[in-house]
Parts: C-alpha cells; sequence; structure tokens
C-alpha cells in the first residue's frame, strides 16, 4: 500500500474518530442516565396515582416500581447490561401507564373548566358597563321605592368579570395544548415502531408528562374561577378553621367546591389523602373522603 493511502487512511480514522466517540455510550453510563430518568419520572407519577389512581392503576404502578427496583439492584451491583434492558422495559411500561393517566386528567380538567364554563359566560355579559345590571350598579339604592336587581353579595362580579375571562381563556387554552399532544401524530408514529430507540422512548414519556403538567395548570385556571365567583366564602373559611394568617391552602378553603379540592391539592404537587388528616386537628373542621 502506498504510503500517500496509508496516511489519507489514518486522516480520515482521525476525523472520524470523535464522530464515533459522541455516539458511543458506555453500557455503565447508559444505565445510569436510565436510572436517573427513570427514578424521577417514578417520584412524578407517584403523586398523580396517590391522588387520582383506582385500583388497576395503583397495581400496574406497583408492578413497575417492583421492576425499577430489580433494574436498580443491577445497576448498584454494576451488571450495567441486564439493568439497562430492564429500565427499558420499566419506561415502555410507563408509556402506557402515562397515557391512561394523561387521559384521565384531560378528562378531569374539561370536567372543572366546564363546571365553571355557564356562570362565567353569563358574568361576562350581565356584569359590564354596558348591561343593563351596569346602570343599577352606579345609581343609588332606595330601600323603600326601588328594588334590586341583583344580589349585593355578586356586586364584586362587575370588577372581577376580566379575570374570570382571563382564567376562562388561558384554562381552555391549556386544555386543548394538552389535549392536542396527547393526539400528536407524531408520538402515534413512533409507537408503531417494532423498535424504539431509548430517545424515542424517554421523548414519548417527557410529552406524557407534559400533558400532565399543561393540565393542572388548565385545571389550576378553573379553580381560581370558583375562588373568585366564591369570594364571599373566603371570610367563612378563616373562622371556620381558625385561620389567622398566611395562605390558605386548599383544604381549608371553601370556594373551592369540594370534588375539586383533590385537584387544588394535586397542582401543588401535595396528596390530598394527608391534606384531608389535616382537617382533623382544626377546631371546626371536620374530616371527609
Amino acid at each position: 500500500m502506498k504510503r500517500t493511502t496509508i496516511l489519507g487512511l489514518f486522516i480520515l480514522m482521525a476525523t472520524l474518530f470523535p464522530v464515533f466517540s459522541a455516539f458511543a455510550i458506555s453500557p455503565a453510563v447508559k444505565s445510569s442516565q436510565d436510572f436517573t430518568f427513570t427514578l424521577d419520572t417514578l417520584r412524578s407519577v407517584r403523586i398523580m396515582i396517590e391522588n387520582f389512581g383506582d385500583d388497576e392503576l395503583k397495581k400496574r404502578y406497583a408492578e413497575i416500581t417492583a421492576l425499577f427496583q430489580e433494574a436498580g439492584e443491577n445497576y448498584y451491583g454494576q451488571n450495567f447490561t441486564d439493568s439497562t434492558l430492564k429500565f427499558g422495559k420499566v419506561k415502555m411500561d410507563l408509556i402506557l401507564l402515562l397515557e391512561s393517566i394523561g387521559n384521565m386528567y384531560l378528562k378531569r380538567t374539561k370536567e372543572i373548566l366546564d363546571s365553571t364554563s355557564k356562570d362565567s359566560f353569563n358574568i361576562l355579559i350581565e356584569y359590564s358597563k354596558k348591561s343593563g345590571f351596569g346602570e343599577y350598579f352606579r345609581k343609588p339604592y332606595d330601600p323603600l321605592r326601588d328594588v334590586k336587581p341583583y344580589d349585593p353579595e355578586k356586586y364584586h362580579l362587575f370588577h372581577d368579570r376580566q379575570r374570570i375571562e382571563s382564567y376562562l381563556r388561558q384554562g381552555y387554552k391549556k386544555y386543548h395544548q394538552a389535549k392536542k399532544i396527547m393526539e400528536d401524530p407524531e408520538i402515534a408514529m413512533l409507537r408503531k415502531r417494532k423498535n424504539l430507540t431509548p430517545n424515542n422512548i424517554n421523548f414519548i414519556i417527557s410529552r406524557f408528562t407534559s400533558v400532565v403538567m399543561i393540565c393542572r395548570e388548565a385545571k389550576q385556571n378553573g379553580i381560581e374561577i370558583h375562588r373568585t365567583k366564591n369570594i364571599n366564602e373566603l371570610g367563612k373559611s378563616l373562622v371556620k378553621y381558625n385561620i389567622h394568617h398566611g395562605s390558605i391552602i386548599p383544604v381549608y378553603d371553601d370556594r373551592i367546591p369540594e370534588e375539586y379540592k383533590v385537584d387544588a391539592n394535586d397542582n401543588l404537587g401535595l396528596i390530598h389523602s394527608v391534606e384531608l388528616k389535616k382537617l382533623g386537628k382544626v377546631p371546626g373542621g371536620t374530616a371527609g373522603g
């Protein structure tokens, strides 16, 4: 072989070596990355399962965590080949679990927003300067001659309607954003492949996790509408639960409908069953399920 040819091959190999090195990940590094990614995901999912999981979802989560334990033991024992295979199985199971959880969050998100929609649009129509009610709000009231066409406790809606509209707009915008991710054709196309790469799997898990996070933002907008509409319940809550200072947490906040307090806690990363136990420790509070 000519000297120039040998030299050319050497230069080519030297040029390509950094490229090969960039894509070559050792089993130890790969296993470590899988461990960290899967652990973080399982921690996030635990709160979702605690707050909304039925028996079936809890069973599936328990099976996944058991397999994660096996993979983790292999990882700590430096059996990186077996741990990588098991982490891969854990993540594939997580995709199916997160799909179920994501659809459940979408359903609850729409339920909360829809529970506010009719009243919110009525408020936008009625409590404005251009509505018939607007004139009555500005006129002095004679209790002997006049008849009030509105509930005095709802007077605040005349000022709060723009805030309610903003919550409504953001809530439905976030809901449809999350729904779009759940129905993403790119994810559907990837899931049809027989062999997904680790990056493909991590991408799908991250997207399904983002559905939950965006749904939480959407639900919070619906909850804020309830808080704004029911502002007069705030003082009653402070007395009922003997609260004198600081912000009021969801289980003590009766502006929030009881059935949505679990969502308010979940939005804050709190476990609803743990929060409910606080009610029994407050004078006037009653524990509930």
